[in-house]
């Protein structure tokens, strides 16, 4: 892919351009879907493309297409280079310096031979590892294998590739046990090792989950603790601060943090670190979207508002570096994102911080969209328990809970010493106070 990419930068260079970015990526897909108790689809694909980012006098024009011919890539250049002429100007239209990048283990050679074959007989194993007891019925999963390649060259000298792989597996259903139906539930796990797949532990998992939660009750409403299930945290906690530590958002005034770096944002127990080097983290990569390395960054650390996610274009309207947040295919210009978020483990087992609850709920999963800007949220506990005077008592049917994220995260109380890995996560269960339960 460096042999079209240059061929398209020198292009570019030719028309005009005074900056020029060349991103390429090939991706081969093996996917089987999983639909009502039966594999549904067994498919593999192949989609490649190349994004050209042109800069002239400040200006930007972007064009892409979904092809690394030559005749193709020529029409995006020569649309790229256009649009850049015409564009308004804009200060911080320019491309960061290169920087080293080290190059990481985060490919399995035995991908490249994983066949349609294999994929469906993960998949199987998926499925019946989950309905070993014949009240669990699968709504919905799949089995899917990517291997990744890349490349990207600048006219500020950067010159990067990269080939990486990985596999994710997942399931959504629940158990019927005559007119009782439990909540339903979802597992998945993703690795970027063959022998690291373990689908039925996720099987397994699933079926305990929503096994457990037939002949749940109705509870009642109050106010006091909920314990967060990593599922839960990733739904509650960490979409809402993905935003708001975005610092295109930041700069916008969007952000709940905006003003705020330096400041307390949580309770001091609480941290929050996104690391693109972690050893066979899904968002593991030696390089972002603009080639830039990626690094371990503490977010937020024991509370205090430590750093935001930058591009090279936000970080450029503050004159400083940027962070290797750089997000995005070849379809568009990059925007930012995370790579492996992590909340490090507390000091409390889980079951010791129920034992520390008077009044409260277990949140497996929470099912609801909390408010990004405002951090205001109300949702449906999906596989909740009710928890008093420190015991586990019932499951529970129809209970919602509400409040605020934001002001949620000076009210954490307790994180446990166990984590689980969620794709590019790895987070703890979280205790969170005063917050409103309601029954229905």
């Amino acid at each position: 892919m460096l042999d079209i990419c240059e061929f398209a930068l020198s292009r570019a260079k030719l028309l005009g351009a005074d900056e020029v970015e060349i991103y390429a990526e090939s991706n081969r897909t093996i996917r089987i879907t999983i639909q009502n108790n039966s594999i549904d689809l067994a498919r593999s694909d192949v989609n490649e493309g190349i994004g050209i980012r042109a800069f002239k006098r400040c200006g930007l024009g972007y064009a892409s297409c979904n092809s690394l011919l030559e005749k193709d890539v020529v029409i995006a250049v020569d649309g790229a280079t256009s649009l850049a002429s015409a564009a308004p100007r804009d200060p911080g239209n320019y491309l960061p310096a290169p920087k080293k990048v080290e190059k990481l283990n985060i490919f399995d050679p035995g991908s490249e031979t994983f066949s349609i074959e294999n994929g469906i007989e993960f998949a199987v194993r998926l499925l019946e590892s989950a309905r070993k007891d014949e009240r669990v019925s699968i709504e919905s999963g799949g089995f899917n294998a990517v291997i990744k390649k890349r490349a990207i060259v600048t006219s500020k000298c950067t010159e990067e590739k990269e080939s990486s792989n990985y596999f994710v597996y997942y399931l959504m259903g629940m158990a019927r046990e005559g007119d009782i139906v439990s909540s339903f539930d979802v597992e998945f796990d993703a690795t970027r090792w063959l022998k690291e797949i373990d689908v039925e532990k996720i099987g397994g998992s699933l079926a305990d989950k929503v096994l457990a939660s037939l002949g749940a009750e109705k509870g009642e409403s109050f106010k006091g603790s909920i314990l967060l299930s990593p599922d839960a945290v990733n739904s509650l906690v960490i979409r809402p601060l993905i935003f708001a530590l975005n610092a295109n958002n930041m700069q916008k005034g969007m952000s709940r943090f905006t003003g705020k770096l330096g400041s307390s944002v949580a309770s001091g127990i609480f941290t929050l670190i996104d690391d693109g080097t972690l050893e066979g983290g899904i968002g593991t990569e030696g390089f972002d979207r603009e080639g830039m390395p990626h690094s371990r960054l503490s977010l937020i650390e024991n509370g205090i508002l430590s750093s935001f996610m930058y591009n090279a274009y936000t970080a450029n309207r503050e004159r400083r570096d940027t962070t290797g947040h750089a997000r995005g295919g070849t379809r568009g210009v990059p925007g930012i994102g995370p790579t492996n978020m992590i909340i490090p483990p507390g000091d409390k087992a889980k079951d010791d911080i129920i034992g520390e609850i008077k009044k409260g709920v277990v949140v497996t999963r929470f099912s609801g969209f909390p408010n990004p800007i405002s951090g205001d949220f109300s949702g449906v506990v999906k596989g909740g328990f009710l928890v008093e005077n420190g015991r586990v008592t019932k499951p529970l049917l129809g209970t919602l809970i509400s409040g605020n994220v934001y002001k949620g995260l000076k009210n954490v109380s307790a994180i446990s010493k166990e984590t689980k890995k969620l794709a590019n996560l790895v987070l703890p269960y979280i205790r969170i106070e005063n917050v409103s339960v309601t029954s229905r």
